[in-house]
């Protein structure tokens, strides 16, 4: 199995929707999600699609984003009114 599938089979990274109570301006959690103990690990936190992506691709991680947190990030002008093919929406 190469480094690409087994990564793709231990997890991804999910970006979550931000809610009003969180003090900073539009900023996304991203965690990753394992078959393996951690299963749920904060990775940090984006401002935009493209920061996600970068994580994701540095990671060789698949990246996910939480169909509230893609609305979110088209509202607040931070991702491209087209998906992009190396993300999915959940």
């Amino acid at each position: 199995m190469n480094d690409d599938q087994t990564n793709q089979a231990n997890g991804y990274l999910h970006v979550m929707p931000q809610y009003v109570t969180d003090p900073r301006p539009h900023r996304w959690n991203v965690y990753q999600l394992s078959d393996q103990s951690p299963r749920i690990t904060l990775v940090g936190s984006v401002a935009s699609c493209d920061e996600a992506r970068n994580l994701a691709a540095h990671d060789h991680q698949p990246l996910r984003i939480a169909e509230q947190a893609w609305r979110q990030m088209l509202a607040a002008g931070a991702a491209p009114p087209k998906t992009p093919n190396d993300v999915t929406i959940s």
